[in-house]
């Protein structure tokens, strides 16, 4: 548990006013902080890291943005928290700053970009349950939940292979795994972990939180059905088991004998980090990565990856990879096994999935793959001018004519 909450953020919203320059304003009542501060406390104790940073972060844009106003917990009103989320959506440039900055660092801005509207609607569930603890523990004088039955933003959703990789895409980034370099002893390691990394996150599916929290001993072997299984614990601090295919063994052996000189196999209590921390002691001393250096690892293997992609000609695998991110592993594991023919009920346990409803959102059906079986199709009827060659549609299939002459030196006649 965090010691001295109230004087943690009482020293950040000092720091961070100061960037935005706002610190000559009054300071922020004590019983606001050492309510939100009570706050987080409980759930930190009762909720996982991960949630505990994200209600952290958005108390913390709450309490600079009341303080830039003059407001407090206790005067905010609903209007007020009208334009809290307008600055969200649209942010003044003050505001603004580098993607995952360190809290302390002098380039800290509360936000990197303006808040989609996913992440707008999780800010005011935040606060809402925020405004909420306040009202009914009777702190901060708040006498009622300005977000009551607050208008959540409508979100348009987007396509969704967008947050799936490819086959393409997958191979790309195994071709550029298998690229980097290895004519040192920390490169080759590096190598080594990039590999696991990819058979963890997309075999697995693990969340990079569960990845991060793993340890080897957490692999179970069943000896009456010679299965292994990885015990996790998911969201909701909710422990669960996921079957480790004869494939993501095979990596498990080649990580630990060619990286970590262990033992092929786990035993039961090993403390070793699924994903170590290449630092001066890593294979001495193995600890393990934090969920931000695992982002950022794997973001590095797909920017390189879309580098080799537009290298080779191809700018959308190359977009592609750009864009995608750690949780696009887990869509496309969970897409994989539902495609393989695997029960809807048990792709829902693997992922830790409460309702299979849920699971059935990372269902992600192929748009390039039904492209392929249409692009034949002929509707219009007669022939096919030898032009359209080239896009998919073989010579021989082709119009044996030429197509129509052009006009004036101008392109062929539509049909």
């Amino acid at each position: 548990m965090r010691n001295n909450e109230t004087d943690d953020l009482t020293a950040a919203l000092a720091t961070n006013l100061a960037r935005l320059d706002a610190a000559a304003l009054p300071a922020l009542p004590s019983a606001d902080l050492q309510a939100v501060a009570d706050w987080l406390r409980e759930i930190e104790l009762n909720r996982s890291h991960a949630t505990w940073r994200s209600y952290r972060k958005e108390a913390q844009r709450l309490l600079l943005w009341l303080q830039q106003n003059q407001l407090t917990l206790a005067t905010v009103t609903r209007q007020d928290l009208l334009d809290f989320q307008k600055l969200l959506q649209l942010p003044p440039a003050g505001w603004l700053g580098r993607r995952r900055c360190p809290l302390g660092h002098e380039n800290w801005r509360p936000l990197s970009k303006p808040l989609a509207p996913a992440s707008v609607k999780q800010a005011l569930v935040i606060l809402h349950n925020l405004f909420d603890w306040l009202l009914h523990q009777h702190r901060a004088g708040v006498s009622s939940n300005p977000l009551h039955r607050w208008l959540i933003p409508v979100m348009h959703a987007a396509a969704k292979h967008e947050r799936v990789l490819t086959p393409a895409a997958q191979a790309c980034l195994r071709q550029t795994i298998e690229t980097l370099p290895k004519d040192r002893l920390h490169s080759l390691h590096a190598y080594y972990r990039a590999r696991w990394l990819l058979a963890l996150l997309l075999i697995g599916g693990l969340r990079r939180e569960e990845a991060v929290r793993a340890r080897m001993g957490d692999f179970k072997y069943y000896v009456d059905q010679d299965v292994w299984v990885l015990q996790v614990i998911g969201k909701g601090s909710k422990p669960r088991e996921v079957s480790v295919t004869a494939q993501w063994l095979a990596e498990l052996r080649y990580y630990r004998e060619q990286a970590l000189a262990l033992p092929a196999l786990p035993k039961p209590g090993e403390q070793t980090p699924l994903v170590i921390a290449l630092n001066g002691r890593a294979w001495k001393d193995p600890r393990p990565v934090t969920p931000g250096h695992l982002y950022e690892l794997i973001k590095t293997l797909l920017n390189r990856a879309a580098q080799t992609a537009m290298t080779d000609g191809q700018p959308y695998l190359a977009d592609e990879l750009n864009r995608a991110s750690t949780h696009w592993f887990r869509h496309s594991s969970i897409t994989a096994k539902l495609e393989a023919g695997i029960p809807l009920e048990d792709v829902a346990e693997e992922a830790g999935h409460t309702d299979p409803k849920t699971t059935l959102g990372y269902a992600h059906k192929s748009p390039e793959a039904r492209a392929g079986r249409l692009k034949t199709l002929k509707l219009l009827g007669g022939e096919t001018p030898r032009f359209f060659a080239g896009f998919g549609i073989e010579e021989e299939e082709a119009d044996s004519q030429q197509p129509p002459a052009p006009q004036d030196g101008g392109l062929p006649r539509p049909l």
